[in-house]
């Protein structure tokens, strides 16, 4: 073998390990995203589980009728206005990394679809008191409020199919 060729099977081999080196990396990358969202998904389940959490879901469902006045939200005692609250934190965190990304809509509907058939309204609701709106938690377009981002994210969500059966018959024949 001549200086040339193996000047020419060196350059070869030294692409294909720059070629090799690239789908590591790429693979790496891929792993790594995954991980990362399989870490936030697992954040948003831990995040449900709370007592606090519970508590406001348990507020919202059974305290806060669906007609509720502003009034009624002032009767809470500080730590039910501060499980509602929570919720109404974690649900704007959710929605801003749905939006940037970090958590999937799928994701995200998947854990809070089967809450939002008597959270949904009630929540709109909440986000209108806490924006300053009208008493009937109506926006006239104007105001930013803190919680602005669950109304977007609500509105994602009510975009998803609906589940038309309970889970365990939908997924009945799921393999893992």
């Amino acid at each position: 073998m001549n200086l040339e060729a193996a000047a020419q099977a060196g350059e070869a081999l030294g692409g294909i390990a720059i070629l090799l080196t690239m789908l590591f990396g790429l693979r790496q990358m891929l792993e790594w995203n995954q991980s990362r969202r399989n870490e936030i998904s697992q954040n948003v389940a831990t995040h449900l589980s709370t007592p606090i959490i519970q508590l406001g879901m348990s507020v919202i469902v059974n305290e806060l009728k669906d007609d509720f006045t502003i009034r009624d939200l002032a009767a809470l005692s500080r730590e039910q206005k501060n499980a509602v609250n929570a919720i109404m934190v974690g649900l704007n965190n959710h929605a801003i990394m749905t939006f940037q990304g970090h958590l999937s809509l799928d994701i995200i509907s998947a854990f809070y679809q089967p809450y939002s058939v008597i959270l949904d309204q009630r929540i709109r609701k909440l986000v209108g008191f806490t924006s300053g709106w009208s008493e009937g938690g109506i926006s006239k377009g104007e105001e930013v409020g803190p919680y602005d981002w669950v109304i977007w994210l609500l509105d994602r969500m009510d975009e998803q199919p609906k589940i038309s059966r309970p889970v365990y018959e939908l997924h009945r024949n799921w393999k893992g």
